[in-house]
């Protein structure tokens, strides 16, 4: 559910608003909303410093991850983490032109490979200075031979089918129309020192990252600190102030927090006021639910959304409807149970709310493809005695002539869906003429769904589905918009009404997405079955058995992520979007986020402890 939340304004003197900063920090609910817009070089410089510590950091792990380094030792004592942090940055840019130079040897050594080691540029500069001139390429063979009768050249042994051609001339402008090889700038003796000394360099800088890898976890604190230390300035700098003397803060807390807040402020001398927030749409929305319901968190955290201040939580509705979705999407038993092995086998690296999503979707995923009689595509594992006994006919996705049914369930689906839309709404408006427009629509719903009954599955409407028609357009017209002129708020609600009516139908029709995808993920896993294993395994060898495993394990490797990929399309947009419209829900909200330090302690007292 959506906490209910306060605004507060907190006054405090401008010699303790340092504390007062530190302090609500440490109390960490009060959400803080800048007063003061202008920037702060102060800001500046410590997002500056917070980044260089995140990229020290991530060169470390990463060094770390690639050598696969599992212990390291510490380093006995830190004096200057910013030294520290600036080494470990100079590492890249140092190895980068160690790299970028190693390149330029390498093409120099090449020459003298390719041209002989004996060979001295400052022969070839002798010669040009006697009027001789050399020019180097390789050529194709047949180039070669075209230039004997107009050029002096002199050719090497060929190298990886080319020849390797020294053009000789007294005139300097004569060349060939080709590219021809630079003179290296160093000699062979200086490009191997060199290609020595940069190939040292380059152990000392892995030797060094090694040597730093222990610091890992004093670098991470150190991140700590400066976050707080921004946070503190951040906030020190959004503050407002009254003629010099007072600081004055604005923001929002949860009803709950609000009796630790004033004890706080009453032990602390604070001046404030607390009230209920005027403008709705400011205020920052705090859902806090049951540990069961905050399972759907994570895929409400990836598609970021949150709901206004004003509007309904609807993470339970998408909980219970997104399983019901995933298991219709995907739809296979053999699927289900291989989700739930891999989710047991990684279950420490998972985050828990992950872990027990996942642990629904799959049951769900499992019980749908038994109900259905579907195991990774394969009609014959659905024909076992034991299997078959659990397979509802109407739903089978083998043997059994379903559309119909699994139409008529999938439009049933969506009227209901839309049904609880509109009486959470119609819970909202208790005490208020819409919730007879909510009912209104609730008729809405039920009699489009028989007109798509009708339209789609040729089923003949029931007499008092035409009356349900009418009884809701006539509630949607008189109670959807209430306002102080009635002639006005039905002028709204008519020419509203149309436009309703179709994007309700469509709404309902738009649930069959979840029947025909998922019929298309077991027909694909089928013609999988049928291209790789179209006589069975009975008559197969050895390789031919492993190789048609490799392609089954491709093939229904690619049919998972496409149903993966339908669940993330289809079964987020009928919540999104179908759902949410009907319920009113335009996710317009900020999530709550409150000011609050990764320190508990006095920040005086951390640095002290780190050596700052």
């Amino acid at each position: 559910m959506i906490v209910p939340m306060r605004e507060v304004l907190l006054f405090s003197s401008v010699r303790s608003v340092d504390e007062t900063v530190l302090k609500l920090g440490q109390l960490g609910v009060m959400d803080m909303q800048k007063v003061n817009f202008f920037e702060d070089e102060t800001v500046e410089r410590s997002q500056e410093a917070l980044y260089r510590t995140e990229k020290a950091i991530e060169t470390l792990k990463d060094f770390a991850k690639r050598k696969n380094y599992q212990n390291s030792y510490q380093l006995s004592e830190i004096k200057d983490p910013k030294r520290l942090i600036s080494r470990i940055l100079k590492t890249g840019t140092i190895k980068e032109n160690c790299l970028n130079r190693l390149k330029l040897l390498d093409h120099q050594l090449l020459w003298y490979k390719i041209w002989g080691n004996e060979l001295k540029v400052n022969d070839i500069a002798y010669l040009r200075s006697r009027g001789i001139h050399l020019r180097l390429y390789i050529l194709e063979k047949s180039v070669v031979k075209r230039l004997r009768k107009k050029h002096l050249v002199f050719e090497l042994p060929a190298r990886k089918g080319k020849i390797p051609t020294i053009l000789i001339s007294r005139n300097q402008n004569e060349k060939l129309d080709k590219v021809a090889w630079r003179l290296p700038e160093l000699s062979l003796t200086q490009v191997k020192k060199q290609i020595k000394r940069k190939k040292r360099q380059l152990s000392a800088l892995k030797n060094y990252l090694e040597n730093q890898v222990g610091n890992l976890k004093f670098l991470e604190t150190y991140h700590l600190y400066l976050k707080d230390r921004l946070l503190l300035q951040q906030a020190r700098a959004g503050s407002g102030d009254i003629e010099g003397k007072l600081c004055y803060f604005k923001g929002f807390l949860p009803k709950e927090a609000v009796k630790d807040f004033v004890q706080t402020a009453d032990v602390m001398g604070w001046g404030y006021c607390i009230s209920e927030p005027e403008k709705p749409e400011e205020v920052p929305v705090y859902i806090k639910n049951p540990r069961w319901i905050s399972i759907i968190d994570p895929v409400l955290k990836f598609i970021d959304i949150v709901p206004g201040y004003k509007e309904v939580d609807v993470s339970i509705y998408f909980l219970v409807a997104f399983t019901l979705f995933f298991g219709m999407l995907v739809g296979d038993a053999g699927y289900g149970l291989l989700f739930l092995l891999v989710t047991l086998l990684f279950r420490k690296k998972i985050p828990s709310k992950t872990r027990f999503l996942l642990y629904v979707l799959s049951v769900a995923t499992l019980v749908w493809g038994v109900l259905s009689g579907t195991y990774f595509g394969a009609e014959e594992i659905a024909e076992l005695p034991l299997l078959k006994a659990w397979i509802i006919p109407e739903m089978a996705s083998f043997g059994e002539d379903n559309i119909g049914f699994m139409m008529h369930f999938s439009f049933l689906v969506g009227a209901i869906h839309l049904t609880i839309a509109h009486g959470v709404r119609g819970v909202q408006y208790m005490n208020s003429l819409k919730v007879l427009g909510e009912l209104g629509w609730i008729a809405l719903v039920w009699s489009l769904f028989l007109v798509a009954e009708q339209l789609v599955l040729d089923r003949e409407m029931p007499q008092w589905g035409m009356g349900m028609l009418i009884g809701g357009a006539v509630l949607v017209s008189l109670f959807s918009v209430v306002s102080k002129n009635l002639l006005s708020s039905i002028g709204i609600s008519l020419a509203n009404l149309p436009l309703g009516l179709v994007s309700g139908f469509s709404d309902i029709v738009s649930y069959v997405r979840l029947f025909a995808v998922g019929m298309a993920t077991a027909a694909v896993a089928a013609s999988f079955n049928h291209m790789i294993l179209p006589k069975g395994i009975s008559e197969m060898g050895f390789t031919q058995l492993i190789l048609a495993s490799l392609a089954l394990l491709l093939g229904h490797g690619l049919n998972i992520a496409l149903a993966l990929m339908a669940v993330m399309v289809h079964g987020i947009r009928l919540n999104m979007l179908e759902f949410a419209g009907h319920l009113g829900v335009q996710f317009s909200g900020e999530a709550y986020r409150p000011f609050k330090l990764n320190f508990p302690e006095k920040h005086k007292t951390v640095s002290d402890k780190m050596g700052l």
